[in-house]
């Protein structure tokens, strides 16, 4: 099962350093590289150990296709929400780490 991990359960996960769990849960996680700018900024908690987590996990978006929903879904969110199409991510499709034994 592919994850695209937007931003706050990212930081979430880190503050409770469980961010391991994702990988033992999931086959793959992506994020989009605005969740990967949002999360790793040098003000958020965190920053530090989520960009070393994210280095291989991030994805370009080609967002030139897209049509924004409104003014309260962010760009992080919606560039999430585009890879996760753009990816089939969804868990009736993809295998799990269970499913590979």
């Amino acid at each position: 099962m592919i994850l695209i991990a937007d931003t706050s359960a990212l930081i979430t996960l880190s503050v409770c350093n469980s961010l391991q769990l994702l990988d033992d849960i999931f086959i793959k996680v992506v994020v989009p590289e605005e969740v990967f700018i949002e999360a790793t900024k040098s003000n958020k908690p965190e920053a530090k150990l989520l960009k070393k987590y994210l280095h291989d996990k991030v994805m370009k978006v080609d967002m030139t296709d897209f049509i924004y929903l409104n003014g309260y879904v962010d760009a992080g969110e919606t560039e999430a929400m585009k890879l996760y199409k753009t990816l089939s991510a969804d868990n009736f499709s993809l295998m799990t780490k269970e499913d590979e034994r």
